[in-house]
């Protein structure tokens, strides 16, 4: 946007210095529209979402036992790999004092009891970066065994649970971890029971682990912030108005009729978004006055949308300094996030005035 700044400088600089001067006898009156082109950005989905916070965010969330592994980018998806239990532990809970799994007697045995549950994911505080605590919409997980030359020789089953729910599952079949997910609280390991099936060889060491997908398909319900450039904005007048010269500005700035700002964009982001033009006194670090122009932007390529910034032109000439601030938003929507989806934008400025300007002959 500094681009946008320096054009709108120059305009005004250039506006100044005609009507600053000491000349009286000539008034020419122009009513032009200048149509100034402003900027051209692209906007990728990193710059949008930080992965980097993501990935923090599940590692802390679901312990020093898990791995979290980037996996697609259209649509955002990790993988959790969870280790619960290795082998080691479970021979140590159920068969105290054996070497391994050779001399372990085909049944069941309880790991886990609902007296001593454990916690197997702690959601409280999360927060995937500008998303927040977005809900979910499908978290396809598993309960696997490794390490054991037949998968058929050991089941297991166990009862994962929030404060409010529970489920039931079994190794070796998918169900959605979303429903608990969605909570953003603890999720326990109620009870968990493993089953031989059949005598393991002394070199068989079963690791139980649990399998989460987390594709980043979700619903918001309220608009979420994804990005501002509020501290950015730094002390300047967007005209580049100090307190000694802001009269004479304010008087070139009553000649302006209208203030459009007009973005031609390609949205490819798979994100329908929103754009809020806001008013902004630099002194008092506060919105001005003026309501706030919002406009929506919609998925696809070839797109134009205006900005009517008229209504800014009072506070424009009232407050010194006086900037802007640009908000991006996420309405309230299901979304799909592709990282490799982009937001390019051509930005340019329309602006009509009605100027007056004085010019003088000099005396022969």
């Amino acid at each position: 946007m500094k681009r946008f700044y320096y054009v709108f400088l120059l305009l005004v600089v250039s506006m100044f210095l005609f009507t600053s001067c000491a000349l009286q006898e000539i008034e020419i009156k122009a009513d032009p529209t200048l149509q100034v082109p402003i900027a051209k950005e692209s906007i990728t989905m990193y710059d949008l979402v930080d992965t980097e916070d993501i990935v923090i965010s599940l590692s802390e969330s679901f312990g020093e036992d898990a791995t979290v592994t980037h996996k697609s980018d259209n649509p955002l998806t990790y993988g959790v790999d969870l280790k619960i239990f290795d082998g080691q532990e479970i021979l140590d809970e159920i068969a105290p004092g054996q070497s391994d799994f050779s001399s372990v007697p085909a049944g069941p045995y309880d790991l886990v009891t609902s007296d001593a549950s454990l916690t197997l994911v702690s959601l409280g505080g999360t927060t995937f970066g500008p998303l927040e605590e977005i809900s979910l919409t499908s978290l396809p997980a598993t309960l696997v065994v490794t390490g054991i030359s037949d998968p058929s020789y050991v089941t297991i089953e166990a009862t994962l649970s929030t404060s409010s729910t529970s489920t039931l599952i079994s190794s070796g079949e998918e169900f959605n971890l979303g429903p608990l997910f969605n909570e953003y609280s603890k999720i326990y390991l109620e009870e968990m029971t493993i089953t031989f099936n059949s005598s393991l060889s002394p070199d068989d060491s079963p690791t139980i682990k649990l399998l989460v997908d987390i594709p980043f398909e979700f619903t918001i319900t309220e608009d979420l912030e994804l990005y501002t450039n509020k501290d950015e904005v730094g002390d300047e007048d967007i005209f580049g108005r100090s307190g000694e010269d802001s009269d004479d500005l304010s008087d070139i700035l009553d000649g302006i009729e209208s203030f459009k700002l007009h973005m031609d964009y390609d949205n490819t982001t798979g994100l329908h978004l929103k754009m809020e033009v806001q008013g902004w006194d630099v002194e008092k670090n506060q919105p001005t006055e003026s309501e706030p122009v919002t406009r929506e932007i919609t998925v696809g390529e070839g797109k134009t949308v205006e900005f009517d910034l008229t209504g800014f032109i009072e506070d424009m000439k009232n407050t010194v300094p006086f900037n802007l601030v640009f908000t991006v938003k996420l309405p309230p929507s299901e979304y799909s996030l592709n990282m490799d989806g982009s937001l390019d934008l051509s930005l340019w400025l329309d602006l009509d005035t009605d100027l007056a300007i004085p010019i003088t002959s000099r005396a022969q």
